[in-house]
């Protein structure tokens, strides 16, 4: 995967460049959990203000809120939408329509993902995580120039240093997810060894490429989403691009044991479609996943804690969507997106005229 350095970007230019390639944007953030109540507001706001009114680079900021593993959403709702979020949904609402009948938390921040594609229109996703403090907008600004500018890559994965709220390095899942990446992974796609945060939040994606992925469910999303979309795309469709300090609440060792235990099984799959696939082209990943028990024999299990952990074993989410092309309830809403796409880049069109 290219690296670009974002000093050689020119962010003066995105209305310009995304007029000309006839690209529109949506930033979209999955929020759940206390963390995102004290910093979804500042988030939203503050790229609102640039890059909406400011600017006309965003053409919609959507949110997608879930309730936390204690069931209650710590007012998310009220806070996106006072803060000016185009539109906030409850998960519950709108995963049905495209991923059948199944609970929120079954998908978790996957499903949320996949509902936030399911009702933007931008020909390019911006996902953006919502716990992040002291937070600076120009993430969003280099991302977004990122893939409008030059050839306008389908995929733009960021990188940044982290630092947790007690000041210290951040990034312990990445650091061991990159290790078992390129133990298993990287024979098959080699560009994931140069993939500086394979979990990072903030990444840019084509509509389309998205469309048409599987991935998995659960902590397995930004992996499998990338390691697939890597696999899909030519070497000049992707890059990464450094971002400003991500300053993230680091969660609790409870929590890491559990994002990297399913990961772990996302990783299985993911080594297993591609061994698969060497003798047959057609294998669907979500049916390697829905096998996993039959190709990895007591694999899957409860993950039994010492004391002082949660109460109640945790049992890994298993199985990929399938790819939300696939969902009729996106194919018929394709004729609205293209629709609300060409009126939004007229309207940039207007607004740069009238300036000019």
């Amino acid at each position: 995967m290219r690296t670009l350095e974002p000093t050689s970007l020119d962010l003066d230019s995105i209305e310009v460049d995304k007029l000309a390639k006839g690209i529109t944007l949506s930033l979209l953030i999955p929020a759940r959990g206390p963390e995102a109540a004290r910093t979804l507001g500042d988030i939203i706001a503050l790229n609102r203000q640039r890059w909406m009114q400011e600017r006309s680079v965003l053409d919609e900021i959507g949110v997608v809120v879930d309730p936390s593993s204690d069931g209650d959403e710590h007012g998310l709702m009220r806070i996106a939408t006072d803060a000016g979020a185009s539109w906030v949904v409850r998960g519950e609402s709108v995963l049905q329509r495209h991923a059948g009948r199944e609970a929120t938390t079954t998908g978790g921040k996957a499903g949320a993902m996949r509902s936030l594609a399911y009702l933007a229109f931008g020909s390019r996703l911006i996902f953006h995580d919502a716990d992040l403090e002291s937070y600076d907008p120009y993430t969003v600004g280099v991302l977004a120039a990122a893939a409008t500018a030059d050839n306008a890559p389908l995929f733009v994965n960021g990188s940044s240093r982290r630092v947790t709220g007690d000041g210290q390095p951040g990034g312990r899942t990445t650091e061991m997810l990159r290790s078992l990446l390129s133990k298993q992974l990287a024979r098959y796609v080699p560009s994931i060894t140069r993939t500086i945060q394979p979990l990072i939040g903030e990444f840019v994606i084509d509509a389309d490429v998205f469309a048409a992925l599987a991935f998995s469910r659960g902590y397995g999303v930004e992996t499998s989403l990338k390691v697939l979309a890597l696999d899909l795309l030519d070497y000049s469709d992707s890059l990464q691009v450094e971002l400003p300090i991500k300053y993230q609440v680091g969660q609790h060792y409870h929590s890491l044991v559990k994002q990297f235990h399913e990961i772990s099984f996302t990783i299985d799959v993911l080594e297993a479609y591609f061994q698969r696939r060497r003798v047959d082209p057609h294998v669907a990943i979500w049916q390697i996943a829905d096998n996993y028990d039959l190709l990895f024999p007591g694999r899957t299990y409860a993950l039994h804690r010492p004391p002082g952990y949660d109460d109640t074993d945790f049992v890994p989410r298993l199985g990929f969507y399938q790819p939300l092309a696939t969902a009729p309830a996106y194919q018929a809403r394709l004729p609205e997106i293209k629709s609300t796409r060409r009126v939004a880049l007229d309207a940039l069109g207007r607004r740069m005229r009238t300036s000019a």
